[in-house]
């Protein structure tokens, strides 16, 4: 087998992040006793994927992401609450939320003895820390790297470097990497020199990039590895 090492991104390849973010979001208003109504979480999507995006392009720090979306947010749907104390709480109550996309456990238990894996999230370590840990997948992986930790986000080369240094520097040539964001795991994969793998459940289209395996569900992935 060429791959020696799976890296996976977390949210949306592995966690449902979606569902999570929808609960998490809902009970974080009633935690403050706020009417709430599902139009707020999609004015929150737009609000959170641009910041996420900017703190992908280095242009700000995840500290200011995190409140940030909050007091937009808030100050939008005209809501008189603190964005600082709204954040914390909702990144607890997203911690507990733990919901893995179908076919993941299985997956990860044909693949378990065949491989080394590790995961690399962009995302937050009050958040991601925890989730893993009480997930049912927790002991598959090696390790895991967070943006917030590393000060680095995918595609940026250093939280890579951070992954390979953790993984005792491979070859590159010995690693793939697995994700559904084509602008920060598919993006920083190439460009770091590996193989990736696109998870690409929406059938986007790749703008010009070219991973090595597209697939629509991740339980495609044992036809690509195991075969």
């Amino acid at each position: 087998m060429k791959y020696k090492w799976l890296l996976f991104d977390l949210d949306g390849t592995l966690f449902d992040y979606d569902k999570g973010e929808r609960i998490a979001f809902q009970k974080t208003f009633n935690d403050f006793g706020l009417d709430y109504k599902d139009e707020y979480l999609s004015i929150y999507d737009l609000i959170n994927k641009d910041l996420w995006k900017k703190f992908e392009r280095g242009e700000i720090e995840v500290s200011t992401l995190k409140v940030e979306r909050f007091e937009l947010l808030l100050t939008q749907i005209d809501h008189k609450k603190n964005a600082a104390e709204f954040s914390k709480k909702y990144q607890t109550n997203l911690s507990n939320c733990t919901f893995l996309l179908e076919g993941v456990e299985e997956l990860l238990s044909e693949l378990e003895g065949s491989f080394k894996m590790m995961l690399i999230t962009n995302g937050l370590k009050a958040v991601q820390r925890p989730r893993l840990k009480n997930s049912s997948i927790k002991n598959y992986f090696s390790d895991i790297v967070i943006s917030e930790e590393v000060g680095s986000a995918k595609p940026d080369k250093k939280i890579f470097d951070t992954a390979f240094e953790k993984m005792n520097m491979p070859k590159k040539s010995e690693v793939l990497m697995i994700g559904d964001s084509l602008s920060s795991d598919i993006a920083g994969g190439i460009h770091y020199g590996l193989d990736t793998c696109w998870l690409n459940s929406n059938k986007q289209s790749a703008n010009g990039l070219k991973p090595v395996f597209e697939i629509i569900n991740i339980s495609e992935l044992k036809k690509i590895l195991l075969p």
